[in-house]
Order: structure tokens, then C-alpha cells, then sequence
């Protein structure tokens, strides 16, 4: 499992679960890009546009942690 974080949430993925639907990158592609690495950069939109985003993930291999400090 990898992991992306900043001062609002920390996103996990897990690459075994993935199944590739591509909700994520077409939901968010500002957050979720395929061509740059690291594919997951937190910091391109607020931890709400991200949690909604990863709620949207069908497989289960996106998930997220808030931080407490909000």
C-alpha cells in the first residue's frame, strides 16, 4: 500500500484491489494523472474534492484519512 499525504489527508492506494475503472483520473484528473509520478498529488485540490472523489472508487483501492488538526 502506498500512501500521499499533506496537512488535511493522508490517501492511500492499494494497487492489488485496483480495477482500473478510471473513476478516479477522469473524476479528478487534476489530483489523479496517470503520466506523472507520483500519480497522486494531494495538494492539487482541498481534502473534501478528494474524499468525494475516492468515494466514487468502486473497488475499494483508493481510501483516505482525514487529519485531526482540520
Amino acid at each position: 500500500m502506498r500512501d500521499y499525504k499533506n496537512k488535511q489527508i493522508t490517501v492511500f492506494w492499494e494497487s492489488k484491489l485496483c480495477i482500473h475503472s478510471g473513476n478516479c483520473v477522469r473524476g479528478l484528473p487534476s489530483v489523479f494523472d496517470l503520466k506523472k509520478h507520483p500519480w497522486i498529488n494531494v495538494d492539487a485540490e482541498n481534502a473534501d474534492t478528494i474524499a468525494q472523489a475516492i468515494d466514487r472508487c468502486p473497488s475499494g483501492a483508493l481510501s483516505y484519512k482525514r487529519s485531526e488538526n482540520l
